[in-house]
Formats: structure tokens, sequence, C-alpha cells
């Protein structure tokens, strides 16, 4: 008996986690949060033993264990949070404190493995690092300020060597200068400068500044002469016309504090052509036809279409994204659409249409009046083309109760003259045909290689024969 009790304690005491024989870590409690006096910080410790306290807030994730860290009063400003160095699964939670337990905090951020800012407020913050696992984990714990961009300064702005560019400044420490404009509303909290001497005379792209950022051109040699350059904006975009050889001042700046995690890009190049393209139906058009044209107009840098002007080629203009048109002479005509986005750049498309008005008709059915069963009969078709030399196929047929039943088929050229050409059929009269006492003909023409402009009269019907 006393055997087995020993091995069920035993048993027990495998299935229970490893860390609960290690010694919580000294700041395991909200109450005995490790102090951050001063910047930079780095702690390690790891948090095996450690566990959560009642009333323990779960805003990053779901955690079973978890360490403090109180962030001295005196610390204001941006800094960075970094857990880089850390075991995989573990999260940091910065709370502002307003007094009170472990239950009166307000979550500000999360930091998910690796470095992210935040702009301390005059106020107690505390860090909670913790992770949902019960294997090992190690904490690395780093807090430092953030500088001001190394082109904070109009002075120390950035060249611009080459087109296109990108770039992404940390900006939470930025400022701004005495003297410097300070466009739009709100108010920038603090800007970068770049500078770019123009290769080339057009247009340029410019992707502004993320979030809360924002982008300004200017002209000139010194903070309090600076002219800013006319430029059209569009989805966070700024389009301004450049000159050959003059330097351009940009300014990124930004009015909100935490906004993207205080990290601002900007990307410079040409403007991108328009694409665009031509649609129109029918396809194969006639001169009995009105066309609906439609310009398809892609810009990689999205801005808006402003207008879209159509020349039909034949004289005849246009207006708006799409249009219509009748050519009333056979030919093959140049549409041109011209797309023009709001900051002035065009693109152009041109498409060939090919206006073909093909016309067959049958202009007469000869069938007999009367005839026996077993007779055989001609039965002629004559077509006429109006405009082109057309291959026609006329297709035959009989009645038969409830519809119209197939005799036989006749293809040839028929040339563009006043004459119609004649389509000679054989038929013998079937029993069948005297059961009703008469039959009625079809005849069916198409053209091989276009579509006829005036199908009316491609189809005729004969009176009836009587069959005896």
């Amino acid at each position: 008996m006393r055997s087995a009790l020993l091995l069920a304690v035993a048993v027990l005491a495998l299935a229970l986690p490893t860390s609960g024989s290690a010694a919580p870590p000294v700041n395991d409690d909200f109450a005995n949060a490790a102090s951050v006096e001063s910047l930079p910080f780095a702690d390690s410790t790891n948090l095996d033993g450690a566990g959560v306290e009642l009333g323990e807030q779960h805003f990053c994730n779901f955690k079973t264990r978890s360490v403090w860290y109180r962030i001295d009063p005196a610390l204001v400003g941006p800094v960075t949070i970094d857990l880089t160095g850390s075991s995989p699964g573990v999260v940091g939670t910065l709370y502002r404190h307003f007094g009170g337990g472990v239950g009166n905090l307000a979550a500000a951020g999360c930091i998910f493995g690796g470095s992210t800012a935040f702009s301390l407020q005059p106020g107690t913050y505390y860090v909670q690092v913790s992770d949902s696992g019960f294997a090992p984990a190690s904490v690395e714990l780093g807090i430092e300020t953030i500088p001001p961009p190394p082109n904070d300064a109009f002075g120390a702005a950035r060249s611009i060597d080459a087109l296109p560019y990108s770039d992404v400044v940390q900006m939470l420490s930025s400022t701004v200068e005495a003297e410097e404009p300070l466009p739009g509303a709100p108010s920038f909290l603090g800007t970068a400068w770049w500078r770019l001497v123009a290769a080339e005379s057009g247009p340029l792209l410019v992707g502004e500044a993320n979030c809360c950022g924002r982008v300004h051109v200017y002209t000139g040699d010194a903070l309090g002469s600076l002219q800013e350059v006319d430029g059209t904006r569009s989805f966070g975009r700024l389009i301004f016309s450049a000159e050959a050889g003059t330097t351009y001042l940009l300014q990124v700046g930004h009015s909100g504090s935490v906004c993207c995690g205080g990290l601002f890009g900007l990307s410079i190049g040409p403007a991108p052509s328009l694409s665009t393209a031509i649609m129109h139906s029918p396809f194969d058009p006639t001169a009995f036809d009105t066309i609906q044209l439609s310009a398809f107009v892609f810009d990689p840098a999205a801005f808006p279409v402003e207008s879209v002007t159509w020349d039909f080629g034949d004289g005849g203009v246009g207006e708006g994204h799409s249009a219509s048109h009748r050519y009333f002479a056979d030919g093959d005509y140049v549409v041109t659409a011209t797309a023009r986005t709001i900051d002035g750049r065009t693109g152009i498309s041109t498409r060939t249409i090919s206006v073909r008005t093909h016309d067959v008709a049958i202009t007469r059915f000869q069938v007999p009046q009367a005839a026996l069963v077993g007779k055989t009969k001609s039965i002629v078709v004559d077509v006429l083309a109006s405009r082109y030399d057309e291959v026609v196929t006329v297709r035959l047929e009989r009645s038969v109760p409830g519809g119209f039943e197939h005799v036989g088929t006749l293809t040839q050229l028929v040339r563009a003259r006043k004459q119609g050409v004649a389509f000679a059929f054989s038929y013998s009269f079937r029993p069948e045909d005297a059961l009703t006492g008469k039959v009625t003909f079809r005849a069916i023409a198409t053209i091989a290689s276009g579509r006829d402009a005036l199908p009316a009269d491609n189809e005729a019907i004969s009176f009836a024969t009587k069959v005896g």
C-alpha cells in the first residue's frame, strides 16, 4: 500500500509543469515591478516560476505567467520598447497607471516580439512581459530614447541622388525649427527634410508620408524664403512639375505623435504614364450601326481621370468615358481617345475600326405550282449581293407538320452586281408530301465571311405546291 502511494505521488509530480518548481522572478507581481529609472534600460530574466495575479489583465495575449516593469514618471517622450532577444511567444504590453492596484491600468499598446515605438506622456507607465506557455522562456527587455532623425533640420536635408528614390525615417522625436513653413492644418509636430536637384524636366510623383504625415515641396535657399511648389494631391500622393537643374526641398511633416509607430515614408520618381484602351460594339460594324465606344483608363499613380475626348477619324468628336458614333460610309477609321488626369498627364489610345456593310437578298424564289409523288422538279433561288462579292450559302427546307425540315444546301460566289445569281435545287416529291396535299419551301441565305447588315430579306417562303 505504501509503495503504491509513493508511485502515485511520483507520477503526479512528473505531470506538474516544470515551472512550478522554479522560484518566481522578483518582479513577478505588479507591486514588485522592476524600476526603470533611466534610459537606456536593459534587463534579462525568465518567466520560469512566474504566475498571474487576481485581476491581472490579458490585453495582448492570454497569459499564464508575467513579470512587471515600472517606468519612472520623469521619463517622458518617444521611446522604443524592444523584446527582440526574448523567447518566441513572449509578448509585452504597455499600460498607463492611474493609481491603485493591478486592476487600474489602461492599455497603451503591444510589443509582439520586436521593437515598438511609443510616446510617453507625463505619468506612470508599466510594462508587462508575459507568455501563455509552460516551457522555459527568457525575457530580454530593452527600453531606450528615440533620437531625432538625421535629417530633422533643414540644413541637414538628406540628398536624393537618383530617381526613383524611397526612404523611411523614425520621426517621433523630430522637431520644428523657427521660421519653418507649417502649411495646412493641423500644424506639424515635427518634420524631416530631403533635397533634390532635378536632372530633367517633367512631372514627378511623390508618395506622401504614412498615416498622419504629409509632404510639401519648396524652392529656395533658406527657411525664411522658401516658396511652395504648386502640385496636385490625390490618395496620399502629390504630383508636381519639375524643371531640370532646379533644387527642390521636400518637407515631410507629421501631426500625430504615434501614427504608424512614428515611421514615416517618402518616395519620389517620374510620374507614370496612363494606360488606355478602346473597346467598341458591335465588333463588325456596318454603315447602319450606331457604334458604342468605351475608353478604359488605368493610372498607376491612382489619380482621378478628369476628361476623355474622342476623335472618331471621320471629322466627328466626342467626350466622356463612353461615346456613340455612326459611320455612314464603309472604310477604315482610326479612332483616338485622349484621357487626361486632374494633374494634367495624358494618355492616348488609338484603334482602327473597319466598317463593312455586307448585304445579300433573295430576289426570286421559283417553285412548281403542282407536282406528283416521285417526280423531280427544279427549285431556284436567286440571290443578289449589293456591295461586295460574297460567298453565299443557301439552305433549302420543306414544310412538315410542326415546322420545316432540311432539304439541301448550296454554296457559291455571288458577285456584286445588279443581276442575281441562281441557286438551282432539284427536289423529288415524297409520299408524305401527298398526305397533306401540299408542301411549302423555305430558303435562307447567309454570308460566309461577314454579318448581313439587312437580314430581313435573307429569308423567303414560297407559295404552297400542290402534291397529288
